[in-house]
């Protein structure tokens, strides 16, 4: 602590950066080389590899013969959540801070997100943010209709930050009980364990890394499936999932009664205008407005085609292995976010 400022000498306490990869090269190359232009280098910087044998492991050992600052470790058969507590573990850094594979960051990025750190004493958390990254107008779409903060501004007071934008310090971490393991979607469930604690944090909107959505239709498939497969999986945030399961079992009604008197088929036909069309043609519209194009309009409707068919598919699937497995999910979920 500066006595003549009050400011913390965040200069006196060591910053690790940490971050896992598996199985994709490229994506951790965009990554460390970001951190070559950093205005402010961390002390050391930890790439948790799961077990890839493609060659990225190889990426990180020669970025580290470039940077001593970076150290590999590889954890064969680690999940995220896993491959996060096993970085910060290892880590010698007071302040953790946290990224993805495949990010590019902002130049400026690790000197903002610390920032909070050495202006006020208290920092436990921060939230830094991340934009899209497109290369084609797929995924500009995609970014765009989806990700928080391209279409509106976010209110700092409930941004969850995600661990491709986070910095906090190793102590709350071990009071929050770690990254979970069990589950995959790990931050989620780490953002929502500290809103149920007495947690200092502030938001650091300019500490930015950008961020390149999938670049297909089975990538953009296989993400939100994933997402939904987590929310099944806890039965925390499913009420769009609730939702379109039930937008589809109402349609489906409809086209059965269709088969009994044919004067009904304009039911189901009603309903898909509305629930697959309507419902999503103010956001495809500001999308189209935001991006320039008018072609935006009906690649994100059909973008929310192939989410929709994504979320109901994790949901269901996840939701009946919650079903089969109820002391691995609701148990131990119930168990972390109670602190015990």
């Amino acid at each position: 602590m500066n006595p003549d400022t009050g400011q913390t000498d965040v200069a006196s306490r060591r910053v690790s950066l940490i971050t896992t990869v598996l199985q994709d090269p490229q994506a951790c190359a965009v990554l460390l080389d970001s951190l070559e232009t950093q205005t402010r280098m961390p002390d050391e910087i930890i790439v948790v590899d799961g077990g890839s044998t493609d060659g990225t492991a190889d990426v990180v050992r020669r970025s580290s013969e470039r940077n001593p600052r970076i150290r590999l470790i590889v954890a064969p058969g680690a999940n995220i959540g896993r491959g996060r507590n096993t970085g910060i573990a290892a880590a010698t850094g007071e302040i953790i801070i946290s990224t993805d594979s495949g990010c590019r960051l902002d130049p400026h990025w690790v000197e903002r997100i610390v920032a909070p750190f050495e202006q006020y004493a208290d920092t436990e958390l921060v939230a830094g943010f991340y934009k899209i990254d497109p290369h084609s107008l797929l995924e500009a779409v995609t970014g765009t209709a989806t990700m928080r903060g391209a279409l509106d501004h976010v209110d700092p007071e409930t941004f969850n930050p995600s661990c491709r934008s986070m910095a906090f310090t190793k102590a709350l971490w071990e009071r929050a009980g770690r990254f979970p393991e069990w589950i995959d979607i790990d931050d989620t469930l780490f953002n929502i364990r500290l809103r149920r604690m007495s947690v200092n944090r502030r938001f650091a909107g300019d500490a930015v890394v950008y961020w390149r959505p999938r670049s297909t239709l089975r990538g953009i498939y296989r993400q939100f499936r994933f997402y939904a497969i987590g929310r099944g999986h806890t039965q925390l945030g499913v009420e769009d999932s609730r939702y379109n399961v039930r937008n589809l079992a109402i349609c489906l009604a409809l086209a059965i009664g269709g088969f009994f008197h044919a004067a009904i088929w304009i039911l189901p036909a009603a309903a898909c205008v509305y629930f697959y069309l309507y419902a999503f043609h103010s956001k495809s519209r500001r999308v189209a407005g935001k991006l320039g194009t008018w072609l935006a309009y009906p690649l994100c409707i059909f973008v929310h085609w192939v989410i929709i068919l994504a979320n109901m598919d994790g949901y269901l699937r996840a939701s009946y292995q919650r079903w089969r497995d109820r002391d691995r999910y609701q148990s131990r979920l119930e168990a972390y976010l109670a602190g015990s």
